[in-house]
């Protein structure tokens, strides 16, 4: 199934450690706080996760922790997404300033990274560097689906990001196409769906407001469960993949996929 080659490669990953207070995350009354409250559980599920990557020779950058005032803060891609662009080939940071106030501490290292580590492990330099903060701008990179194979950048409008933020992540990446979608049923867009390496959207239906947006049954992977539609490309044949959805994992290794399985 992965026919298509990946565009850009993985030069490193931003990682933090999740601090003892994580269940306190901020989220909304609908979609509740997480079900495992265990910190024991949850550090030991955040190293396995660094450790693939590191195995795999992709350095994790940590960045460093926020145990006390920022709960949320092993989420560190809600805070920046990184972009090849496909055209021009530069590195892009986007960086989503106008986080909730409880969150701006995220931000602010985030940047300081950027600029200290650059876009790999021998510290190149972004090209740019851009940012999300102008006046009722809200963007955050939970809700930012990157395709791999094409220029399409799909943005939910969500409680987190909305119209104005979309247009001002058009604005930052020119050669992209950002399409915003529907986000109701859950916090994050990528709670419901991610990417293939062969550029088809995976998704869990039930969750999905409007599937149809993503072009049809060609373009889009309807799995059984919803951690199944939580992948994460590792290279353009092998997936990271949740342990809570193993029919999902049937699918992708008839789909010809390699599998890192993690809790």
């Amino acid at each position: 199934a992965a026919s298509k080659k990946l565009s850009t490669t993985i030069e490193q990953v931003f990682v933090r450690r999740p601090p003892p207070n994580f269940a306190l995350g901020l989220t909304t009354p609908a979609f509740g706080k997480p079900s495992n409250t265990d910190y024991g559980q949850a550090l030991r599920q955040w190293l396995r996760y660094v450790e693939v990557f590191e195995r795999r020779g992709i350095p994790a950058v940590s960045l460093p922790p926020l145990d006390q005032d920022c709960p949320d803060a092993v989420f560190v891609e809600d805070t920046c997404v990184l972009f090849k662009d496909k055209i021009t080939g530069e590195d892009v940071a986007v960086v989503c300033e106008n986080m909730a106030r409880e969150r701006r501490p995220e931000v602010e290292t985030m940047k300081e990274a950027l600029l200290k580590q650059g876009f790999d492990n021998d510290h190149r330099p972004f090209d740019r560097i851009g940012v999300v903060d102008g006046e009722g701008e809200m963007l955050d990179g939970g809700d930012v689906l990157k395709c791999p194979v094409s220029n399409k950048v799909y943005v939910g409008l969500s409680s987190r990001s909305n119209r104005s933020g979309v247009d001002k992540l058009a604005s930052l990446l020119p050669n992209h196409e950002v399409i915003g979608v529907p986000v109701t049923k859950v916090l994050h867009l990528k709670s419901c769906i991610t990417a293939l390496p062969d550029g088809r959207i995976i998704g869990y239906d039930p969750l999905v407001d409007d599937v149809d947006i993503f072009g049809g049954a060609n373009n889009y992977l309807s799995v059984p469960e919803e951690g199944g539609a939580h992948v994460v490309i590792l290279d353009d044949k092998t997936l990271l993949v949740a342990a809570s959805a193993p029919r999902t994992a049937d699918i992708l290794d008839k789909e010809g996929y390699d599998l890192e399985i993690v809790d």
